[in-house]
């Protein structure tokens, strides 16, 4: 790690605990499904709200601690929230959810723009006990999905490298 102080980080990597807590996705898509199903393995009480979701989605919304909301977007939907993830295809509406949500002392992830989030999801591989977290300050989600993944791969190899 660098021991000077260059460019300052934007986010702070740390572990949150949700568990029981309110957690409102809005938006049922590839992004949306992604964190919504990533709170409730954490044990967070999650809820999408979304006219449509994904069907892997569908397939988790059995698990007693999700629901889904098959509706647009209403103010009404982000009360008692302790994070909401604004994640639809519309830039516009995931900031008016953003700043509704800010309103209401909720914490803000904003998927759509690093910028408009208190709150980024890092790339996550669960292994074993340990969970990684890769992060990239929320300038490039995709580089911290390929850097879980080669990471992934390292910790594969060192384990059949030992068997």
């Amino acid at each position: 790690m660098d021991s000077g102080r260059s460019k300052a980080m934007r986010f702070l990597p740390l572990g949150i605990d949700v568990r029981g807590m309110k957690c409102v996705v809005i938006g049922g898509g590839t992004i949306g499904s992604r964190k919504a199903m990533t709170l409730a393995k954490a044990g967070a009480h999650v809820t999408v709200i979304s006219p449509v979701v994904t069907d892997e989605l569908k397939d988790q919304l059995r698990e007693p601690d999700m629901k889904w909301i098959e509706s647009e977007f209403g103010e009404e939907h982000l009360e008692g929230a302790f994070l909401v993830v604004a994640a639809t295809p519309d830039k516009g509406l995931n900031t008016t959810v953003a700043r509704l949500a800010r309103e209401r002392k909720a914490l803000v992830c904003d998927a759509s723009s690093a910028e408009g989030s208190q709150v980024i999801f890092g790339a996550l591989l669960d292994a074993d006990e340990s969970v990684v977290a890769v992060f990239t300050d929320g300038r490039d989600p995709a580089k911290a999905r390929r850097e879980r993944d080669e990471i992934a791969a390292l910790l594969s190899s060192d384990r059949n490298d030992g068997k």
